[in-house]
């Protein structure tokens, strides 16, 4: 067990004296070793394959591609005298990515479009194509393309006037830019848990870290599920806290049978290659506040006057979106129904899969709730089956399976640690246990059946060693 777990993942080779090898097992051979009733101080030699597939080193690597299929993922390498040299993994030829996008609509036609056009930069017709779309899709507002989801937080933040002096109350548990927008912008992020069913900030924990100092809350929509809203507007109401929706992983997600992003001041979207749908790079804010709209434009275009062309009212930024990108955007928005539904197929699948699956927790769709799954994430119990997550993306990633381990909490981060944080045990167990699987646009349901074959594996091992 040792050698698997140090060696190229799932397979151990054995070789004589005079190191001819002489036969391989896998972690699938030892697991039934063990379930049969041998014990951990059996000798291995006994349960491996004696006829076994192996390749010549100087092959080429068609011909050795061709002895691998489903059964024989790790290909020995051997010389003319039958010793090992080198492993071939099926991973060198093949892996299911985590994420991929999805650019089989027109998003090459209206890209051409911009190019033949001569509109590539920040202006151009597909800028306000694509605010509309998203517009109509949100149910109302207005939308203004940015340069990122990152940008989209600082001008939500600098829409609401909220800078120096000023605290913002932030899950523990999401991405940097999340705490970053708020720090860039001169204030103070307070970082608090999240709840251990929905991974989500709630009423309770903001109502803890309220101070005289708090004019702001950013809920994240993690992993797509959305926050339970309405406690959180009741108290944000109550003490007369600006509400920023960081949506940028939950874009068509729905709390009560409403679009989340739209219960909020601002809500910040973000559109980066491993999102709902992609521009690229880029990201969105959105308001029905025709006076925040109006501050965010105008610090989005370099802080100058809409009526008098290079007159800066305030020191403002670049962060403004290609119409190359928007091109993107648009065509994105084109296929955001059949996105939305093939996410929910993919996350149904992996839920009848997993559901019965020892040591793993899965997500927990609330009643009122309609997330989208932006990536499916699990909880692995890596006490008990004595792995961290690391080790098992890593034992994934041999089986040509790429995972992905949940954020880590902001508050024991170098860039964050000086920031006023409570106590956050949620988020720390869910960072030490959360593993992401591959969730994309492109993804069929025979390949959530792989990873889940592969997951089941490692863990079926896992779990037979533990037992004994």
């Amino acid at each position: 067990m040792e050698r698997l777990n140090s060696g190229i993942g799932g397979v151990v080779l054995f070789v004589n004296d005079i190191g001819v090898m002489t036969g391989l097992a896998t972690d699938g051979d030892i697991r039934r070793a063990v379930l049969s009733g041998c014990s951990m101080e059996a000798k291995a030699h006994k349960f491996m394959q004696r006829d076994f597939t192996f390749g010549n080193i100087r092959d080429d690597r068609t011909k050795s591609l061709g002895k691998m299929s489903d059964a024989v993922r790790h290909l020995p390498l051997v010389d003319d005298n039958k010793r090992p040299v080198d492993i071939l993994s099926w991973t060198d030829f093949w892996q299911i990515p985590l994420v991929q996008p999805s650019l089989a609509g027109n998003e090459t036609r209206y890209v051409s479009d911009c190019l033949s056009s001569g509109w590539v930069s920040s202006q151009g017709g597909y800028i306000a194509k694509f605010e509309n779309a998203v517009t109509s899709f949100l149910g109302g507002g207005t939308a203004l393309c940015t340069s990122s989801g990152t940008t989209a937080l600082h001008l939500a933040l600098l829409g609401l006037e909220i800078g120096p002096g000023d605290e913002v109350i932030v899950p523990n548990l999401t991405f940097g830019a999340t705490a970053n927008a708020v720090v860039h912008a001169g204030a103070t992020p307070v970082f608090v848990d999240i709840n251990p069913e929905t991974w989500t900030i709630g009423s309770e924990q903001i109502s803890q870290a309220l101070s005289d100092r708090t004019k702001a809350v950013i809920p994240v929509h993690l992993y797509g599920h959305p926050c339970d809203i309405d406690p959180i507007l009741k108290v944000c109401d109550e003490a007369g806290l600006k509400i920023i929706e960081d949506c940028a992983e939950a874009f068509g997600a729905e709390y009560k049978n409403k679009k989340v992003g739209t219960f909020s001041d601002v809500a910040c979207f973000s559109f980066f290659a491993n999102k709902v749908i992609t521009t690229g790079e880029g990201g969105m804010v959105w308001s029905q506040d025709k006076n925040t709209i109006a501050r965010m434009s105008m610090f989005r275009d370099h802080g100058m006057s809409k009526e008098r062309r290079y007159w800066h009212n305030v020191t403002g930024y670049n962060y403004r979106m290609t119409n190359m990108q928007a091109a993107i955007g648009l065509a994105q928005m084109e296929q955001i129904d059949r996105f939305l539904s093939h996410r929910r197929a993919l996350a149904n699948q992996y839920h009848a899969r997993l559901s019965n699956v020892s040591g793993i927790k899965l997500p927990s769709y609330k009643e009122w709730a309609k997330p989208v799954c932006w990536l499916y994430t699990i909880e692995i119990d890596t006490d008990h089956l004595g792995i961290d997550i690391d080790a098992l993306s890593g034992r994934l990633r041999e089986h040509g399976v790429e995972t992905r381990r949940v954020f880590i909490p902001l508050s024991g981060q170098p860039a964050f640690n000086s920031y006023p944080s409570l106590n956050t045990p949620v988020a720390e167990q869910v960072a030490a246990r959360g593993l992401s699987l591959p969730t994309s646009n492109e993804m069929n349901i025979s390949d959530v059946n792989i990873v889940c074959d592969a997951l089941c594996s490692i863990l079926e091992t896992l779990e037979a060693l533990t037992d004994r």
